[in-house]
């Protein structure tokens, strides 16, 4: 796999990602994982989580499968180590799509 593609979040910034196999090693790495499906006019975003890299986190394949029951089939990374820029990476990306599932984060300051 190994593509690259850019998002733009609400603030205007591209943000590069990398598309993975969905059954390979992306969840080890600490960064951003887009989970989307195919669009006509290019890809939903379905949901945007941040990836600690902890070994043995369960947290990303159990979003990826909350994804998946609403269409996603694949997954963009974007390798982050500082988890600052992870965050602000989420949130700028949910707020500039309207992605189906939301973070914590995002609900909180929905509320």
């Amino acid at each position: 796999m190994g593509i690259a593609v850019s998002f733009r979040g609400r603030s205007g910034k591209a943000w590069e990602f990398n598309r993975m196999a969905p059954d390979g090693p992306w969840a080890r790495c600490p960064g951003v994982a887009i989970f989307a499906a195919p669009d006509a006019y290019g890809w939903r975003l379905i949901r945007v989580i941040e990836l600690t890299g902890r070994p043995h986190d369960l947290q990303p394949i159990w979003a990826l499968a909350e994804a998946e029951r609403y269409g996603a089939n694949a997954v963009f990374l974007a390798h982050e180590f500082d988890g600052a820029a992870r965050k602000l990476m989420v949130n700028d990306i949910e707020e500039g799509f309207s992605t189906v599932c939301f973070t914590d984060h995002s609900r909180r300051i929905a509320a």
